[in-house]
């Protein structure tokens, strides 16, 4: 009896020692695994990018099933396929971006078109047309930023010799068209809209500015460094492509079998969350992305336009509020500079296209809220719109543009990590 109750002691002090030795070396694994992360913070954002590919790149390769095909080059293949497809698709990108003499032409046209409407809005030095005093008023306030984008659309010397060879014929490009050389020689005399220019305040010798060489020294070492830190979102990415559940069965197993359940479970709800937060939004952009290329196109925007316009703008709809922004911005910008506008709809008003581009983004802002989110992604991102808007604050604090985009779904897995996990160890009445 007294032998049974000596090795009951011995095993609950030995039990004892085995909790404090587990608690210690969590504890341990927790500051160690802290500390990593903040010195190697600059490698977390490729890292977690990388993966993210990895996921969206999962259902892909899940559904492409070719049981005479090896996982490997099943890999591969759907690899090259889709390279290839992206590879068409900057290419189309980089088709459609303006070259010297149709930028040196935008530039000309903005500038002359800003000019035009500031005359038609405020009348700024038309005697004909007397402003009233709130027009006035806000010429007064206006005039001066106005100014300062004058300045930033005005040609320099160089840009201006360049234009003028380009009007003649330049680099194998037919002459430039009439209209943009009298939009040239109208903005020589615009209006400078009484814009203060200070004069800059004497720099002090320590002040002084490093030599040009060691200037561009510096961006060229931060370029590399920054290479060569980004080159493991790919790795990761094709890492994680190949894998077959291997990690995930690595981990699986590393948990005792008391709590294997209940790590199955947090993983599948994290897993069913993350998809559907991804799914969801995917298509989401998409809607806002078609709803403004048709809407945009039927005001009377060209088509190619209207739909880069779109896509660009539903891409950025991954952030909330700010794909609306940026469509309205660039809707804008044409409305003001466009010629010619025809619109679909009739009896709508050309002059008028920048109030309806605001109707339409307004339009569409209210469809994703009312319509596209709810139906779309449902209680995937049950969150609180206050919620949303620190977490993207707190994003692009901590990561600028990349901590915007991957604020939402980082609160989307901490909320279904920490509610599954309180409600299975309720269930397994571990607490």
């Amino acid at each position: 009896m007294k032998r049974t109750v000596k090795m009951t002691l011995k095993e609950r002090e030995r039990q004892v020692r085995r909790q404090i030795f587990q608690s210690c070396f969590l504890v341990a694994c927790v500051a160690v695994f802290v500390f990593l992360i903040w010195k190697l913070k600059a490698l977390l954002l490729p890292i977690v990018v990388g993966a993210l590919l990895a996921y969206l790149f999962r259902p892909i390769k899940d559904r492409f099933q070719l049981s005479w095909l090896p996982h490997e080059l099943r890999v591969l293949s759907l690899f090259a396929c889709v390279g290839f497809c992206l590879f068409m698709v900057f290419n189309k990108a980089r088709q459609m971006i303006p070259d010297e003499k149709q930028k040196l032409e935008m530039k000309v046209r903005l500038k002359y078109k800003m000019n035009e409407k500031f005359q038609e809005l405020f009348g700024a030095g038309n005697a004909e047309k007397r402003p009233g005093p709130i027009a006035q008023l806000i010429a007064k306030e206006v005039g001066p930023a106005f100014g300062q984008v004058n300045q930033m659309l005005d040609l320099d010397a160089d840009e201006s010799d360049r234009f003028q060879k380009f009007s003649k014929g330049f680099k194998g490009q037919p002459p430039t068209e009439k209209r943009f050389i009298e939009y040239f020689e109208a903005n020589q005399t615009a209006s400078t809209y009484k814009v203060v220019i200070r004069e800059p305040a004497a720099v002090p010798e320590a002040a002084v500015p490093a030599p040009a060489a060691t200037l561009e020294a510096e961006p060229k070492a931060s370029l590399i460094e920054s290479l060569s830190i980004w080159i493991l979102a790919p790795l990761i990415f094709l890492f994680l492509g190949f894998d077959n559940g291997q990690m995930r069965r690595y981990f699986v197993s590393l948990v005792p079998n008391r709590y294997f359940e209940l790590s199955l479970t947090v993983l599948d709800m994290l897993d069913d969350a993350i998809g559907k937060y991804l799914r969801g939004t995917l298509l989401e952009c998409s809607l806002v992305g078609a709803t403004l290329a048709v809407g945009l196109f039927l005001l009377g925007m060209p088509f190619s336009l209207a739909l880069a316009v779109g896509i660009v703008s539903g891409l950025a709809n991954a952030i909330p509020f700010l794909g609306p922004l940026i469509g309205l911005v660039i809707a804008l910008a044409y409305s003001l500079i466009g010629e010619n506008i025809v619109s679909l709809i009739p009896g709508l008003n050309p002059q008028d296209l920048a109030i309806y581009v605001v109707v339409l983004i307004g339009v569409t802002h209210v469809l994703d809220n009312v319509v596209y989110s709810p139906i779309v992604l449902g209680n995937a991102v049950n969150l609180h719109p206050l919620v949303v808007i620190i977490a993207i604050i707190g994003g692009s604090e901590l990561m600028g543009v990349w901590g915007m985009l991957l604020a939402i779904p980082t609160v989307v897995v901490a909320k279904t990590a920490v509610e599954t996990l309180f409600k299975e160890l309720k269930d397994y009445r571990i607490i």
